[in-house]
């Protein structure tokens, strides 16, 4: 009897719960996320970029003998200036010389007997084949006086171009090898500074990339001056280890002040964009998204009118302080999610937690 009575009161118990369950999830399935929204607009971080610099020489060369001997004048020091045509080193010439004496007198003989044998051969004196021999004889020494003379040569070493020594490898009296480093030479009159540029970035402005794209060159050594550099070429293939293709700039050096190979420098590029209709945005990364699957990068986009967001495909470019370069996929006055985008999926209703132009 007191089942019977007890059954009314516990079916009443569970539509209670069962109704508050009903409410709770209306409750949390109406409930609209906030989120901290980033308005996507121009700045003049856009049309900046910043790089890392390789600073070298022009022109480098490492200079060395085309034969082996012992030096006899080598008397540079690193650092001292050369002309072009300068003697900057030179071998023991007794044996060149001896040769190419001897090679000068066979060369005489057999051409004093050529032209005997010539006149001989016009009346009829001598064969065809005897005058023959006689100019092949004088045609090998010929070759062989004028290789007399290139292994004298060779025991002098001059400057191809006005430059610096670099560096200096052997001393005076010692015994070289053909093909050893002595010396090496560099023009330090015109400097050549090459940066690493990402695909991302290449690939949006190869074409327009051209002799007048000026750069500013900031040395760590002289942190408060600028060096304006101009463009001299850039690579098509990409840098071993890197996605990334190299750039290289000239920069004149300056007369006040002396700028080595070597030294730690930043190339700022402020022309890259020649086309108003490009737009590069820089947004935190904070609002970058990427999968794991495929390295697809993402923003989340949202939409004033309807209050919900969607993810966008976008090519990123470098990450600096100011945020992550976006080169594709966004335009100005669009709206995206600053953070929290890993809870959010497409077509998410999300208000905003308040407007701001930055993070």
């Amino acid at each position: 009897m007191k089942y019977h009575s007890m059954l009314p009161l516990t079916l009443l118990v569970s539509v209670f719960f069962v109704g508050c369950s009903q409410a709770e999830k209306t409750v949390e399935k109406d409930v609209i996320r906030p989120v901290k929204l980033f308005e996507v607009s121009e700045s003049a971080a856009n049309q900046i970029h910043k790089f890392p610099a390789k600073v070298a020489a022009n022109s480098r060369a490492e200079l060395s003998f085309r034969v082996s001997g012992q030096l006899v004048k080598l008397d540079l020091v690193e650092g001292e200036q050369v002309k072009q045509g300068y003697l900057l080193a030179k071998l023991d010439d007794r044996d060149a010389k001896n040769s190419l004496m001897t090679s000068e007198a066979n060369y005489e003989f057999l051409s004093a007997e050529y032209t005997r044998n010539q006149a001989m051969f016009s009346r009829k004196l001598i064969s065809q084949a005897a005058f023959d021999s006689s100019k092949a004889q004088l045609k090998t020494a010929k070759a062989t006086l004028e290789a007399a003379k290139d292994q004298l040569s060779y025991t002098r070493l001059e400057a191809p171009f006005s430059g610096t020594i670099a560096k200096r490898m052997v001393d005076n009296h010692q015994i070289v090898q053909a093909n050893q480093g002595i010396l090496t030479l560099q023009n330090n009159h015109l400097l050549d500074i090459s940066i690493q540029v990402p695909e991302a970035i290449v690939a949006k402005y190869a074409q327009k990339v051209n002799h007048d794209l000026k750069a500013k060159v900031r040395f760590s050594a002289m942190n408060d001056r600028e060096f304006e550099a101009s463009f001299k070429e850039y690579s098509t293939q990409v840098t071993p280890g890197t996605q990334a293709y190299e750039v290289v700039f000239s920069l004149a050096q300056p007369q006040d002040v002396r700028l080595l190979p070597g030294m730690s420098a930043e190339l700022t590029i402020s022309q890259m964009s020649v086309d108003d209709s490009v737009f590069t945005a820089i947004v935190p990364m904070t609002a970058v998204d990427k999968a794991d699957s495929n390295g697809q990068v993402t923003v989340w986009k949202f939409d004033p009118k309807s209050g919900v967001v969607s993810p966008v495909d976008v090519t990123i470019g470098r990450v600096s302080n100011d945020g992550v370069e976006v080169l594709t996929g966004l335009n100005k006055g669009d709206f995206i999610v600053a953070a929290g985008v890993s809870q959010l999926s497409a077509g998410m209703k999300v208000k905003p937690l308040h407007w701001q132009r930055g993070v």
